[in-house]
């Protein structure tokens, strides 16, 4: 086994004969790197990947970094370095690359995203990885010639509830955006989603949506039950509180320069939370597109996104003093 502690060294640039060009590299000298997006293998797939390479030989080289004291490490090719070993070769086709701005671990990513080798969870790991950094989901999405919209739906990956969990890795539930469908049905009617999941069937956009049919055209409300509408008097220019207690349902809100004279009341109430480690400030001014969603601003950034609202853990509320 390797000591990877020596990656912390500076690289050894790779002599000019070895740049560019195929080379027939012992796998002894040949190590994973750690930090790869991918953490997720399918044996099965393996070992199929195996016999082949038994019959045929590797077909196309694997890509890695100039060594360090005689290592090289992997940018891509991490299941033909598997299988190769599985399959009991001497030697793995290699070509070094130096250029470390164009191999970063983007690259990892968009070259297993193109083969369609990462798995969803694998992207969306990624992703929670590149937004600790400070990055938003634009500039991810950008970096990965996606849309927005996939960046999102792979973040839905993140602390899956138990049921929904339990479903992935049984293989019940396939792709980023069912399973951002399925946690969208989960905040309205987690029962649904059990009883998906129970049924052991694979669980698609479409059964998702006919589990949305009742929640969206109101059959569990009580036949024949009165709509009843809250009102509730606010001061000029300031949004309305989504739900007052009846208690002060007849009481007119006044201010004075922006704060409440009811100090049960907020007249400008401002929410804030913590999302993956961050501070944000939950913008309940907003209207959600679904359910068990909400929006949010970072801390100290002019941008705003919908997240999971069961993903934010919320910290603070009190009076948005201008």
């Amino acid at each position: 086994m390797f000591d990877l502690s020596q990656f912390d060294a500076s690289p050894v640039f790779a002599p000019e004969n070895q740049i560019g060009i195929v080379l027939s590299l012992p796998l002894e000298c040949v190590t994973e790197d750690p930090t790869q997006p991918r953490t997720e293998f399918d044996t099965d797939e393996l070992v199929r990947l195996a016999e082949d390479i038994g019959r045929r030989g590797v077909q196309a080289p694997i890509a890695v970094r100039a060594p360090v004291e005689g290592v090289y490490q992997i940018i891509h090719g991490a299941r033909r370095y598997r299988a190769s070993r599985l399959a009991g070769l001497p030697t793995v086709p290699a070509i070094v690359q130096v250029d470390e701005v164009a191999f970063d671990d983007y690259s990892q990513v968009l070259e297993n995203t193109q083969r369609d080798n990462l798995t969803p969870l694998d992207i969306a790991r990624f992703i929670q990885k590149r937004k600790a950094l400070g990055e938003s989901n634009s500039q991810i999405a950008r970096s990965l010639s996606e849309k927005p919209e996939w960046v999102t739906y792979h973040l839905a990956l993140i602390d899956m509830p138990p049921d929904i969990q339990q479903a992935y890795d049984a293989g019940q539930i396939k792709g980023a955006k069912t399973i951002y469908e399925l946690r969208k049905l989960h905040g309205k009617a987690s029962e649904k989603v059990k009883k998906l999941v129970e049924s052991g069937e694979e669980i698609t956009r479409g059964l998702i949506s006919e589990a949305n049919k009742p929640i969206k055209s109101g059959l569990n409300a009580p036949t024949g039950a009165p709509v009843q509408i809250r009102t509730q008097p606010v001061a000029p220019n300031h949004f309305k509180s989504a739900d007052i207690n009846d208690t002060y349902k007849q009481e007119q809100i006044s201010e004075v320069d922006g704060f409440s004279l009811n100090p049960k009341i907020l007249v400008s109430p401002c929410v804030t939370g913590i999302y993956q480690g961050n501070q944000v400030q939950i913008l309940i001014q907003l209207k959600p597109s679904e359910p068990g969603y909400a929006w949010i601003r970072t801390t100290g950034s002019s941008g705003q996104e919908e997240v999971l609202a069961n993903q934010i853990t919320l910290s603070r509320i009190e009076e948005n003093h201008p």
